[in-house]
């Protein structure tokens, strides 16, 4: 075996290592995490907040991301087995719902930031518009919009025989056209990643602007609905939680396909395109604690959202202490 044939084994098996510690990861932290979401942001408190139910819906389509497109991400990366090649419906359909369903999540997390910045405002018309009827229309809205802006996909997207780095020939679930592959990437970097992180930054600069501009009349009336206030900056400082891990864990994606889409057409030899393509995988995967780490960022910035935790958990720690106590009078002999 060639220097050149073990450096590519070398970054290849380093590759499959850090891929499939972090899908597992990925997976555990988000079938917990996940759950607990949704346990806690259905609780009578939080569920009719319209904050809480962008946070809410985009705990759903992350769960649809962990349990149904993870895996198939793991079994191709890791263990090299492609369902996507058996059937072409599979195909189409596997790889239209990941792209839909990743921008959708992130879409949500945005229309959660719009909403704090209508119900921060001064304007009491904008206030109105924070609501439960707008929040569950903006849903409707986006289930309806992302599969429209990737149906494209269900056209181009075939299996097709491609030559792997190494030389060998495999089939594979991708795309044939590179002027439609160029494309792809630069619409999904915009809607998945450029656009939506663009307006969360916004929207979150004029959420604080209008929280500076309303402390004045904060501090006059300070008595007035404490409990609501304490809420909302619940919210909102969960919500700039979620914002900047979004952007921390798709953003080296994001530039990464940036220089991918700009060194098409660059001639590069086979250590360096084995070396970007482990980059771009690995960078890939990352993304995904976008989507499994919700739980703990809520719990981690969120006061209200700990306790509701808590509770949640003492709730539960209760009824098995009853069942076990009434388990055991139960059994306990009747003495006449």
């Amino acid at each position: 075996m060639s220097s050149v044939d073990q450096i590519i084994q070398q970054i290849n098996t380093v590759t499959t290592t850090i891929t499939a510690i972090m899908y597992y990861t990925n997976f555990l932290l988000g079938v917990i995490g996940l759950s607990m979401n949704i346990f806690v942001l259905t609780q009578p408190s939080l569920r009719k907040t319209p904050c809480s139910m962008y946070f809410l819906s985009a705990t759903f389509a992350n769960l649809f991301i962990i349990l149904v497109i993870l895996p198939v991400r793991l079994l191709i990366n890791t263990y090299n087995i492609d369902l996507t090649t058996y059937n072409i419906e599979y195909c189409k359909i596997q790889t239209f719902a990941s792209f839909s369903t990743r921008a959708l999540s992130c879409w949500l997390i945005t229309m959660a930031c719009i909403d704090r910045y209508l119900h921060s405002s001064n304007n009491a018309s904008m206030r109105r518009l924070s609501s439960s009827k707008t929040a569950k229309l903006s849903i409707g809205l986006l289930c309806g919009l992302m599969p429209v802006l990737y149906c494209h996909m269900l056209i181009f997207y075939n299996i097709i025989q491609v030559k792997k780095p190494s030389g060998t020939m495999i089939y594979s679930c991708t795309l044939q056209d590179k002027t439609y592959s160029a494309f792809l990437n630069l619409w999904h970097l915009m809607i998945y990643s450029v656009c939506p992180s663009f307006a969360m930054l916004i929207f979150g600069c004029l959420v604080l602007r209008n929280i500076q501009i309303n402390q004045r009349t904060v501090a006059r009336n300070a008595n007035n609905a404490r409990n609501n206030r304490r809420r909302n900056a619940t919210l909102l400082r969960m919500l700039l939680a979620q914002v900047l891990l979004i952007l921390i864990t798709t953003g080296p994606r994001s530039i990464y396909q940036i220089y991918a889409l700009f060194t098409n057409n660059v001639v590069k030899n086979i250590i360096r395109t084995n070396v970007e393509n482990s980059v771009g995988t690995i960078l890939g995967v990352l993304s995904y604690f976008a989507h499994s780490t919700t739980f703990y960022i809520f719990t981690l910035s969120g006061s209200i959202f700990r306790k509701k935790v808590l509770k949640l958990f003492l709730r539960c720690s209760f009824c098995r202490e009853n069942r076990v106590h009434t388990t055991i009078d139960k059994r306990m002999p009747i003495l006449y």
